[in-house]
């Protein structure tokens, strides 16, 4: 069973290294890694594949992260995909316990691993591995079904474990490349209503968080609610397995990821965003007493000040 591993890489020469190395230091060997450089400035990328012969560097104009991995899938010789962001490491033994899995279900499409938010040390921008985070042993690696409902509930995954097959990903029409925000769990919604996902309960990768990932940045649109309303009012609430979400959890995970955007923007000083936001996210959960003491809060005058002034001396 071949795997080819796709990592999108734009402006990041101080990751895509030990990126890459993570994947070299699996104990079961990818067969290629197609690197495809998104327009970055900052390095020439083609220098890589003087790091191993199964590593393919491919360029393009600044698409995105989307059509960056869309490409890499469109060269990928595998018949199985596995993708890996170029800020986020993969940790030993994450490829073979997931391979594994797939030869002893091969109706299987898709299979996950959770990941681990990764912080650099306090005060600096150095990044140290912990120590108590190991990858699996294959007969550890126990695995529950995830369906459609499971993704309009929650983000079970980590999208960097994902491995799938490369005649699913081309069935869905990959990853859309309109979306610059909530691609992943766009992606993750269109798999899972009509293909078989498994998640191994492991750890399997490390997400680097710093100031330059997509989720530090805050957009005035709900990118993620956006998806979700999207998805439902295509799909509806259950899936071509016949497998149904129920409405009123659906309804209150909407409510809670409101929620979460307009306290990002409250304590940023955003009023009107942090206000729709507030409000959206009780009509979703009309019970929700932290959302309505927000809303409150964000009608008086002089409070958002001085949460935006809280936040910056922070």
């Amino acid at each position: 069973m071949k795997v080819s591993v796709v990592i999108p890489v734009y402006n990041a020469m101080r990751f895509i290294g030990e990126a890459i190395d993570s994947v070299l230091q699996q104990d079961l060997a990818a067969d290629e890694i197609v690197v495809v450089d998104d327009g970055s400035t900052d390095w020439d990328y083609s220098a890589l594949e003087a790091l191993a012969p199964n590593i393919k560097v491919i360029s393009q104009a600044n698409s995105g992260v989307s059509a960056a991995r869309n490409r890499g899938c469109e060269v990928a010789r595998g018949p199985y995909v596995a993708i890996l962001d170029a800020d986020d490491i993969w940790l030993p033994g994450k490829l073979r316990a997931q391979m594994q899995h797939l030869a002893r279900h091969p109706t299987l499409d898709a299979v996950f691993a959770s990941g681990l938010g990764w912080e650099p040390v306090a005060g600096g921008d150095t990044w140290v591995r912990p120590a108590v985070v190991a990858g699996p042993k294959p007969s550890e690696a126990s695995a529950v079904r995830l369906y459609y409902r499971d993704f309009l509930y929650e983000i079970p995954i980590a999208s960097s474990t994902m491995i799938v097959k490369k005649a699913t990903w081309e069935a869905i029409g990959g990853f859309n490349e309109s979306k610059r925000y909530g691609e992943d769990q766009d992606f993750n919604l269109r798999l899972s209503y009509a293909h078989s996902v498994d998640l191994l309960k492991f750890v399997g990768m490390l997400y680097r968080k710093h100031g330059n990932n997509a989720t530090a940045r805050v957009q005035d649109a709900n990118h993620w609610a956006d998806v979700v309303r999207e998805s439902l009012n295509e799909r509806g609430y259950s899936d071509r397995h016949g497998v149904q979400a129920d409405v009123g959890r659906v309804a209150r995970r909407l409510g809670e990821i409101h929620f979460l955007h307009g306290y990002d923007h409250f304590w940023r000083g955003s009023s009107q965003v942090a206000r729709r936001e507030f409000t959206r996210a009780l009509k979703k959960n009309p019970r929700d007493l932290r959302s309505a003491a927000y809303l409150a809060m964000t009608c008086i005058p002089g409070v958002q000040l001085l949460a935006s002034r809280r936040n910056s001396a922070l």
